[in-house]
């Protein structure tokens, strides 16, 4: 049957406001990176069906932009804090034995949200921090059913490569129309089990105990009329205190910790080269000061950061703001971005600038790239 070869090779500039030295105390408030050097290969079609996505990614989140930080961070491709991506991505085979169901094994993607953790597919150069909280891909199973205007992913894995098979993820899509461009999903997952003791490095995971043991629950819509696109989405995490047995070494969760994030893309597509997009969003992480273990089970934002600048802290919320022009004539592409991030109830010292005491940041960025395959 058909196969089809595509892929990426992308780069950007950023320069940033209010910016948070590394753990070493140094900073710099310009970023050069290679960004993507990504080939898929895919054969989608027939009984036997497999996809394999390899090279090297960085796809920088909204709002994440220290050092400290989480991989998504806005930080120079390779360096100390923000190491290569691995040399793979994710690949897996399938079976479709019949047009209603399909069984997928592998490193599968994870089945949650409305952005690709893959920035250039994206219409917004930084993924809002709804995708950031959401699943990576993992190791396991997929069964896909599907029955005239429904899909329904049913997903067993070791969610952020963690090693234990301890995460049920879902999600249910249905169409409104007959090509599939307007519709609406519901998404979550849940744990069998956890990943072990908290504060205790696991693989993929490092202190991010709550990420990977957590719950999540979000809804989103994308509806397309004419030039315009418009693609909300909320979403709802959190870890029951009941995650570490009683009978467990502390720490422990002394509360259910939880996070709240939402987001609105608006794009205006003005020809087949120009086109714009803008995005709103909010996430809330709640907080209790007078709980010692806030910090190690209530940081969603920054989940395997210390503290320091630019790292947040439990009961921060931050309100983005984000803007880009999209310029692609064939292959070729050129989207220059505009990102405004205002943070609240951050903790002395975790805030944006040398001192994490600043509550905004303004970041500039240019993105560019060249498509392989077809455009």
């Amino acid at each position: 049957g058909p196969w089809t070869v595509a892929g990426i090779a992308s780069g950007f500039v950023a320069t940033a406001s209010n910016i948070s030295p590394d753990l070493a105390g140094r900073a710099s408030n310009t970023v050069l990176s290679n960004g993507s050097v990504v080939m898929r290969i895919a054969k989608t079609q027939g009984l036997l069906q497999f996809v394999f996505q390899g090279g090297q990614f960085q796809t920088p989140t909204m709002g994440i932009t220290s050092d400290y930080g989480a991989f998504n961070s806005l930080s120079s491709y390779g360096s100390q804090f923000n190491p290569h991506s691995p040399s793979e991505i994710s690949y897996w085979g399938a079976i479709q034995p019949s047009q209603y169901w399909s069984l997928w094994l592998g490193e599968v993607p994870s089945v949650e949200g409305m952005e690709w953790g893959l920035n250039f597919l994206n219409p917004t150069v930084f993924d809002s921090d709804l995708n950031n909280l959401q699943l990576a891909s993992g190791y396991g199973a997929q069964l896909n059913f599907f029955y005239g205007p429904a899909t329904l992913n049913i997903q067993y894995s070791d969610a952020y490569t963690t090693n234990r098979f301890n995460v049920l993820s879902m999600a249910l899509t249905y169409n409104l129309n007959a090509d599939g461009s307007d519709y609406v999903i519901a998404y979550g997952h849940t744990n069998t089990g956890n990943t072990g003791n908290p504060g205790q490095p696991h693989t993929g995971v490092g202190l991010g105990f709550s990420e990977a043991n957590g719950n999540l629950a979000g809804a989103g819509l994308q509806i397309i009329s004419g030039p315009w696109s418009i693609l909300p989405e909320a979403q709802f995490q959190w870890l029951p205190r009941s995650s570490v047995s009683k009978h467990s070494a502390s720490p422990r969760p002394l509360t259910t910790y939880y996070a709240v994030s939402a987001m609105t893309d608006v794009t205006y597509e003005i020809n087949k080269v120009w086109s714009v997009t803008g995005q709103a969003m909010y996430a809330y992480q709640n907080n209790d000061k007078n709980d010692p273990n806030a910090a190690l089970f209530g940081n969603w934002l920054q989940y395997d950061a210390p503290a320091g600048p630019g790292t947040f802290s439990p009961g921060t919320g931050l309100f983005g703001l984000q803007a880009n022009v999209t310029w692609q004539h064939q292959n070729l592409f050129i989207r220059p971005t505009l990102a405004y991030t205002h943070l609240t109830g951050f903790a002395h010292g975790t805030g944006y600038g040398l001192q994490g005491n600043a509550a905004n940041q303004v970041v500039a960025l240019a993105e560019f790239g060249y498509v392989l395959g077809q455009y």
